[in-house]
C-alpha cells in the first residue's frame, strides 16, 4: 500500500494542509515546532485511530475549532480507496470511500503504518501497560479478531471490577463471569505468543545488521500462564489460575489476575536491556523491532506496510546511518522528517521526494 496524497485541516498547528507522497521514499525537512510530526501523527492515526503520543483526541484539533478533518487516498495492489477521519468533541466519525462506519475496527489497520518516534524509546523503562500497548496495536492492526477479543476482555474485566468494588461475596456471579473471561484470553494469549516468536525470528539479524556486531536479542513474552498447543490444557490453567486468586480480588476489590497484567522483557546478551543496554543501543533495538514489524505485517496481510520515522537520523552516528539506509526496503513506502539535510546522506536526498515545513505549510524542497 502507498499513500497518495493527504489533506488535513484543523489538525494540530495544521490549518489546511495538502500533501501527495511519492511512493517511495519521502524526507519531511523543517526547523523543530514546525509541524512535522504532526504530519507523522496524522498518518498513524488513519492507520489505528489513535495518536502514537497517547494523547486526548480533543487535543488534535486546533485551538478554537470546532473539529479536525483528515483526508488520504491510498492505492494498493489492486485499486485505490480513500479514507477520512472527523474527529470532533462528540467523538470520531469514520469513512471509507465517503461511507461512513459503525465501529472503529472496521478502519484499524486498512492503512497499516509503522511509526518510529524517540518516544518510543520509554519502551523499556515505562510501566508493563506500554509493551503492552505495542502489542496490542499491531495485532489489532493485523487482525479485527483480536480487537474483538480483546474488547470482549476490557468490558468483562471492567464489570467484575465493578462489581467486586461493590463489596457483594455472590461467588457463583464471579464463577460466571470468570468462565465468560476464558475464550477471549485464550485467544489474546495465542495470538501475543505468536507476534513475539515472531519478533525472535526477525530481531537478532536485523540488530546486527544495524549494530555491526555479533550481539543476540531475544523478548520473552511474560503471560498469565504458559502457552500450550493444547488449548484445553491453557484453559484448565486459566481456571485453576483464577481460583487461586479469588481470595485476594475479594480482600483488595479489583481483579489481580488476567491478561491485563502480562508483560514482555527484553534481553541484549543475556542481559535485561532496561539494565544493561545504552541509550544508543535501545534505540537500535526499537529500530530493529520496527523493521521486524514490517515483515511480519506484509506476511499476515500480503500488503507492504508504510514505514514512518519520526527524527531517527540526528541521534545516529554515520555508520549506523548508512546501516539503517541500506536496511529500508525499497518496495516500502517510507516517510521521514529531519530537521536539516545535514544528517542524510547524499545517496538518499538523491532518491527521496523533499518537502519542506515551516510553520504549519508543506512545499516542495527543490534539490
Amino acid at each position: 500500500m502507498k499513500i497518495k496524497n493527504l489533506r488535513l485541516r484543523s489538525f494540530r498547528n495544521l490549518k489546511d494542509v495538502s500533501v501527495v507522497f511519492s511512493p517511495g521514499l519521502n524526507i519531511i525537512l523543517g526547523s523543530n515546532g514546525q509541524g512535522k510530526t504532526n504530519l507523522l501523527e496524522a498518518v498513524y492515526y488513519l492507520s489505528t485511530t489513535k495518536s502514537h503520543r497517547n494523547v486526548d483526541d480533543q487535543q488534535l484539533i486546533t485551538n478554537g475549532e470546532e473539529f479536525a478533518t483528515l483526508d488520504c487516498k491510498v492505492l494498493y495492489q489492486q485499486h485505490e480507496v480513500s479514507y477520512s477521519a472527523v474527529i470532533h468533541r462528540k467523538g470520531k466519525t469514520l469513512c471509507i470511500n465517503q461511507q461512513p462506519l459503525r465501529k472503529v475496527s472496521e478502519f484499524v489497520g486498512k492503512i497499516n503504518a509503522v511509526i518510529f518516534s524517540p518516544l518510543d524509546m520509554n519502551l523499556f523503562d515505562s510501566s508493563p501497560g506500554t509493551r503492552r500497548r505495542l502489542l496490542d496495536i499491531e495485532l489489532g492492526k493485523m487482525s479485527t479478531l483480536y480487537i474483538t477479543f480483546l474488547n470482549q476482555y476490557s468490558q468483562l474485566l471492567k464489570n467484575r471490577n465493578n462489581y467486586l468494588k461493590q463489596g457483594i461475596n455472590d461467588l457463583n456471579l464471579l464463577e460466571a463471569i470468570n468462565q465468560q473471561m476464558i475464550v477471549p484470553q485464550l485467544e489474546v494469549i495465542k495470538q501475543r505468543n505468536y507476534l513475539v516468536n515472531r519478533f525472535n525470528q526477525e530481531i537478532t539479524p536485523l540488530y546486527r545488521q544495524l549494530s555491526n556486531t555479533n550481539s543476540s536479542l531475544k523478548i520473552d513474552y511474560l503471560s498469565v500462564i504458559p502457552y500450550n498447543a493444547d488449548e484445553q490444557i491453557m484453559n484448565e490453567q486459566l481456571v485453576a489460575k483464577q481460583k487461586s486468586y479469588e481470595e485476594r480480588d475479594l480482600l483488595t476489590k479489583q481483579t489481580n489476575f488476567g491478561i491485563h497484567r502480562e508483560d514482555m522483557a527484553f534481553w541484549l546478551d543475556g542481559q535485561l536491556v532496561e539494565n544493561y543496554a545504552s541509550q544508543g543501543q535501545k534505540r537500535m533495538i526499537i529500530i530493529a523491532l520496527k523493521l521486524a514489524l514490517l515483515k511480519i505485517i506484509q506476511e499476515k496481510t500480503d500488503e507492504t506496510p508504510i514505514l514512518l520515522l519520526d527524527d531517527v537520523l540526528s541521534e545516529l552516528d554515520l555508520n549506523h546511518r548508512n546501516c539503517l539506509i541500506k536496511l529500508l526496503p525499497a518496495e516500502v513506502q517510507t516517510i521521514i522528517t529531519a530537521t536539516d539535510k545535514d544528517n542524510i546522506e547524499p545517496e538518499l536526498l538523491d532518491k527521496a521526494q523533499l518537502l519542506k515545513i515551516e510553520k504549519g505549510c508543506v512545499s516542495t524542497w527543490m534539490k
